[in-house]
């Protein structure tokens, strides 16, 4: 699906990186981040903004056409990102304690089972250098699409042929499984509605 959007809109979200990606490399630079790997980078507009701001950045998504977008992109701004076409249900394809931050905007929110979630926040745990910083945004429970649309499992609902997962403020503290919580943010990305969150590996 997502090779088929990126292949007839090279900008789907926009060349200009997420207020997220903006909020988070603000907490970034405080915290003295060099490295950082993006999960589902899509066109890689936040890898290229990270990129651009001197960061060691490494980037996944599962689709080809977002990835050789990203390819472009960096190429034509003279940037280094490593960027690899991976499927997140295998892990993540780096060695243990390797990235300062994992950042990830609404991947979360896509169709994975709870034990696929418990699974890939222990690969992000793994990845994370000891006191690592995670940030990663969920499409909430206050959502105007939350409930909507044909349900598909608990929590995930088809929007418009998007399979979507909603998450609770609950939803995300069970996942913390090895974290901890510094703060749970609300936000609005129209037309979605978002928990923004900021925490680090204990």
């Amino acid at each position: 699906m997502w090779d088929k959007i990126y292949g007839e809109d090279d900008s789907f979200f926009g060349d200009a990186p997420s207020h997220f990606a903006l909020t988070c490399y603000a907490h970034m630079k405080n915290n003295n981040v060099k490295k950082v790997l993006e999960l589902a980078c899509g066109h890689g507009r936040d890898s290229l903004f990270f990129a651009s701001k001197g960061l060691d950045v490494s980037a996944l998504d599962l689709s080809s056409e977002g990835i050789e977008i990203a390819r472009k992109g960096a190429t034509e701004r003279g940037l280094t990102i490593n960027l690899k076409i991976h499927d997140a249900h295998y892990g993540i394809p780096y060695e243990n304690n390797e990235f300062d931050a994992v950042y990830s905007h609404m991947f979360f929110s896509m169709h994975f089972t709870h034990e696929e979630l418990i699974f890939l926040f222990s690969e992000v745990r793994r990845v994370l250098r000891p006191g690592g910083l995670h940030f990663f945004s969920v499409r909430s429970d206050k959502d105007k699409f939350y409930g909507k649309g044909r349900q598909v499992a608990d929590g995930v609902y088809d929007v418009n042929g998007f399979e979507l997962r909603f998450f609770s403020k609950k939803d995300i503290i069970d996942l913390m499984r090895g974290f901890n919580v510094d703060e749970i943010l609300e936000d609005v990305e129209d037309p979605a509605s978002l928990y923004l969150v900021f925490c680090l590996k204990t």
